[in-house]
C-alpha cells in the first residue's frame, strides 16, 4: 500500500547542552492562531526528561520559528512517580483549561528497572506554563497494572471521555540479558476525564510469537475524508514501528495493522519510527513522529493532503 504521507524529514533535535542534552521525545502538537506549538521531552546528562515547547510556522513546509529553552513541566518531587522524568502525551482543552496528560517515570531496581504512570498537568494561560493537577498519577498503579499505566490518549465520547493507554505488570529478561517490559493497549471511561473506571478492557495484545513485546502511544486519529484509525507504535526487542489500522470501537485485529510512513534512506529514522501524533492546519494534516533511539535523534514531520485519502487509508 502506498503511504498517503509526504515526509519532510527531521524537523527538530535537542540542542545538545544544558538540560537538553539528548532526545526530543513524544512530539505533541497543538494548532494556535499563528503557529503550531509542539511539546516534547528532552533529557539531561542523567537521562532525566523534562517537557519543553517549540513553535513551527503555519506556512508550509513549517519551519521552526521559536524555541523556548525553559521547561514547561519539570521533574516531580523525590520519591514521586515522575521523579526521574516526564514526557508529554496528549493535550485536551476543557473550557478554558488545557489538560496535559503526560508520562511520569521513576527508576527502581535491577528486577524492576522503572515504572511508567500517567500524570495530569493543567494550564490556565494557553499552554505557556503548566502545574501538576496533583502529585499522584491520574492513572495510579493497580494490582494488575503495577508497573505500567502510561502513554494516555483521551478522547471525548458523548458527554464523557475515553482513555487509551498502555497497561502491564511484567518485565522479562531477553536472550541478550536486557530487562524488557510486557504491556498491552487498554481502554477505560470517565465522566470528567480525571477519574477513570476500573477494570479497563483490552484493545490490542502483543503477539509474542512475532517478537512483539508491547506498544507505544496509542491514538485514535480522525483525519479528513476517512473513518477513525488507531495509530500505535509496535515494539519488538530491537525497534519500534509506527503502524495504524481502522478503529471501529472494538478489539483490534492485529493483522490489519499497516505501516504509516516509509523513512528508508533517512539516517535519523532508518532504524525506528514511533510515537506519532497529528494535527490539522487548514486542509492539510501534519504528522509528527520520532525516529531512532526513541526520539534520541529528534522528531520529524510529514504531511497529508486531502486527496491522499483515496490513495492510502481507504485501502485498509
Amino acid at each position: 500500500m502506498k503511504t498517503p504521507w509526504t515526509d519532510l524529514g527531521l524537523r527538530f533535535a535537542a540542542p545538545g547542552s544544558g538540560l537538553l542534552r539528548t532526545h526530543a521525545m513524544l512530539p505533541t502538537p497543538i494548532v494556535l492562531a499563528d503557529r503550531v506549538r509542539v511539546y516534547f521531552s528532552s533529557c539531561d546528562a542523567d537521562l532525566r526528561g523534562r517537557i519543553y515547547s517549540v513553535d513551527l510556522s503555519l506556512d508550509h513546509p513549517h519551519p521552526v520559528i521559536h524555541f523556548d529553552p525553559a521547561p514547561v513541566l519539570d521533574l516531580g518531587a523525590a520519591g514521586c512517580f515522575d521523579a526521574d522524568g516526564v514526557n508529554p502525551c496528549h493535550l485536551e482543552r476543557v473550557d478554558d483549561i488545557w489538560r496535559l496528560y503526560y508520562v511520569g517515570w521513576q527508576r527502581l531496581s535491577e528486577d524492576v528497572p522503572y515504572t511508567l504512570l500517567a500524570g495530569l498537568a493543567v494550564s490556565e494561560d494557553r499552554g505557556k506554563t503548566f502545574r501538576r493537577w496533583k502529585t499522584e498519577p491520574v492513572l495510579p498503579a493497580t494490582p494488575d497494572e503495577g508497573y505500567f499505566r502510561t502513554a494516555p490518549f483521551v478522547r471525548r465520547v458523548g458527554e464523557g471521555f475515553q482513555i487509551f493507554y498502555i497497561g502491564g505488570n511484567r518485565f522479562v529478561r531477553s536472550p541478550s540479558g536486557k530487562m524488557l517490559p510486557r504491556y498491552a493497549i487498554r481502554r477505560s471511561r470517565s465522566a470528567d476525564g480525571i477519574n477513570w473506571a476500573a477494570p479497563a478492557e483490552d484493545v490490542l495484545l502483543p503477539d509474542e510469537a512475532r517478537g512483539e513485546i508491547g506498544f507505544g502511544r496509542p491514538r485514535v486519529e480522525t483525519l479528513p475524508g476517512q473513518d477513525p484509525v488507531l495509530m500505535v507504535s509496535v515494539r519488538t526487542e530491537q525497534s519500534y514501528r509506527l503502524m495504524m489500522c481502522p478503529w471501529d470501537e472494538g478489539p483490534v485485529d492485529p493483522s490489519r495493522l499497516v505501516p504509516v510512513i516509509d523513512t528508508a534512506g533517512q539516517a535519523w529514522a532508518s532504524e525506528m519510527t514511533c510515537f506519532g501524533a497529528t494535527c490539522q492546519v487548514g486542509e492539510r494534516t501534519l504528522l509528527f513522529y520520532n525516529g531512532n533511539g526513541f526520539g534520541r535523534t529528534g522528531f520529524g514531520l510529514a504531511y497529508r493532503d486531502p486527496a491522499a485519502a483515496e490513495d492510502g487509508f481507504r485501502r485498509m
